[in-house]
């Protein structure tokens, strides 16, 4: 009886080992450095999550949710990992990443990083929270294997689309005192 309970038990462990993506170890916060330090990540996964391979999106998206992005499942994947605005391919361990498609990053930040090597390499992504607008993201390549591809999940922009509503009603209430100044400005005519 025993046999079978042991038995049952590594078949589990093997089907839980098969359902989750391999992590060879778990991603490290100063991949990322400077003052745009990495605030959390997920992974490292094995091999190169970041292309249409496989159960790679729903990988993706389970770990984009997990770091707090809130359109993890609406995402376009396959749209997203062929623009080369917002993925960067044939890195050979840049360790600066620069993106075409958004020129300034700033707030929350979501980056994953292929690092390259023997066996696949290994997939991460990275929350980074920027309090200053950047155009690059400083890598230390402290992993074996070195950068291979990049992608830009998601960064909000450096200024404001739409003016907030404090900010539209500071300007109408300075439209309003103008032009109740204009209104009582009285008009003096003298003729010679």
């Amino acid at each position: 009886m025993k046999a079978l309970a042991y038995s049952l038990l590594a078949a589990g462990t093997a089907l839980v080992a098969f359902a989750a993506p391999a992590q060879a170890a778990t991603c490290q916060l100063n991949d990322i450095t400077g003052p745009q330090a990495a605030d959390a990540c997920e992974g490292y996964v094995t091999g190169n999550i970041f292309n249409n391979g496989g159960t790679n999106p729903e990988t993706v998206a389970d770990m984009l949710d997990a770091l707090g992005f809130a359109d993890a499942y609406t995402l376009d994947y396959s749209s997203l990992w062929s623009d080369p605005d917002f993925k960067l391919s044939n890195l050979n361990g840049a360790t600066s990443l620069s993106f075409g498609g958004a020129p300034e990053m700033f707030g929350d930040t979501y980056i994953g990083i292929h690092w390259g090597g023997q066996g696949g390499g290994q997939s991460a992504i990275y929350k980074i929270s920027l309090t200053d607008p950047t155009a690059m993201i400083n890598i230390v390549g402290q992993n074996p294997g070195g950068t291979s591809n990049a992608v830009l999940f998601g960064t909000q922009p450096a200024t404001p689309v739409v003016p907030e509503p404090a900010t539209w009603a500071m300007m109408i209430a300075g439209f309003g005192l103008v032009g109740g100044a204009m209104r009582r400005r009285s008009l003096s005519v003298t003729f010679a």
